[in-house]
């Protein structure tokens, strides 16, 4: 079996990087049309499963792919990603959560820790989040850690991918270091632990 580590934990969460034996739940969480229809594929992604395993294999740092699992019985709800910093020190997080637990706060409590973790332990500056404006549960997330809506626009997949896409309308939303570092953190405790990706 492959090593997996925890990276970091919330009240509820522990959250580790992500493994080949994971592949199988990863790739069926892509595959859910009621997971990926806000981010561009109404029928889900339908190369998930070859797709995964490459994924997971050449994510390192802090593009590693994580499994969120429950605290009390460690078993899997999801699976997200901090996101490299760019030129610009803008970070974009990631969070795909099985239907089977969403509206249990679950959303909320990961997305403030992903975002507590990149303040804590990388030279990010901004965390950055693009909901599709369709989809409420997201924006109250983002606004729930104290993001602001700074914009919004229209994604396009390249032709290649249209068959099996479709436009994503999104707002904008960023939260600066400094904003993070002077609000309270909402009802949410900040993660604990030390981030594995730093020995990764």
């Amino acid at each position: 079996m492959s090593e997996s580590r925890v990276s970091f934990e919330t009240a509820r969460l522990v959250v580790r990087t992500a493994t080949q034996e994971d592949s199988r739940f990863i790739a069926s969480l892509w595959r859910n049309p009621r997971v990926m229809r806000h981010v561009g594929f109404p029928r889900g992604v339908p190369t998930a499963a070859e797709d995964v395993p490459r994924r997971i294999q050449r994510g390192e740092g802090l593009c590693a792919l994580l499994i969120a699992e429950l605290r009390a019985s460690r078993e899997p709800i999801g699976q997200c990603m901090l996101g490299t910093p760019d030129s610009l020190g803008i970070s974009e997080p990631d969070i795909k959560l099985h239907p089977s637990f969403w509206g249990c706060g679950y959303g909320r409590e990961l997305w403030a820790a992903l975002i507590d973790q990149l303040f804590r332990h990388s030279p990010c500056a901004i965390v950055r989040g693009t909901p599709n404006i369709e989809n409420t549960a997201s924006v109250r997330m983002q606004e729930s850690a104290g993001m602001r809506r700074v914009g919004g626009g229209t994604f396009e997949f390249p032709d290649s991918m249209k068959p099996f896409t479709e436009p994503v309308s999104y707002a904008l939303y960023e939260i600066t270091r400094e904003e993070w570092d002077r609000q309270a953190h909402g009802t949410t405790p900040p993660a604990s632990g030390r981030p594995s990706w730093q020995r990764l």
